[in-house]
């Protein structure tokens, strides 16, 4: 009894490793293309949860200086809206639609490294005004469900990203 329970168990461990299953805080195998990031937010809001994720990731080391980081990540122009989408039929709100836009530019050197990336992340939230502090909880995890999918879209498309050229320390550009 006790061989067939450590065959099933050395079974189940094979099937959810061949599947590419991995402990949550394992090194992944998703790097941006560079080593070192400065992180330039002007008070963005995701600022916070990008550079969380940077570290949890291992995407890249992040510096306290710009001079001594590959490239310079600056996240600018963030927008919030909050717009009507559906009513009832008393004429009132039924519906919102939640938009949150942000942009970010890679610098190289001060010189930047491809288009501005542009994020944008929407959600339609259903509103009852007669139940007014359960809608504004609801909104709240709304508004960090958005934050948090903007934060994941920035970092695919760092990772992705194709117009970075490491500088040779002996052939510099």
């Amino acid at each position: 009894m006790n061989l067939l329970k450590y065959t099933l168990f050395f079974i189940l461990i094979t099937i959810i490793s061949a599947c590419g299953f991995h402990l949550r805080g394992v090194q992944g195998e998703y790097k941006f293309p560079f080593n070192k990031v400065y992180l330039d937010c002007n008070n963005v809001f995701i600022c916070e949860n990008f550079n969380t994720a940077i570290k949890t990731q291992y995407l890249a080391k992040i510096e306290v200086k710009a001079e001594s980081a590959d490239v310079t990540i600056q996240l600018f122009d963030e927008q919030t809206s909050k717009d009507p989408q559906a009513f009832n039929a008393a004429g009132r709100i039924a519906a919102y639609i939640l938009t949150y836009q942000v942009q970010a530019q890679v610098l190289q050197k001060g010189i930047q490294l491809g288009d501005n990336i542009k994020i944008s992340v929407r959600s339609i939230m259903n509103y009852n005004d007669s139940l007014i502090l359960a809608v504004n909880q609801n909104e709240a995890t709304f508004w960090n469900n958005l934050h948090e999918n903007a934060t994941n879209q920035l970092v695919r498309r760092l990772i992705y990203f194709k117009y970075y050229k490491p500088q040779n320390a002996n052939n510099p550009k």
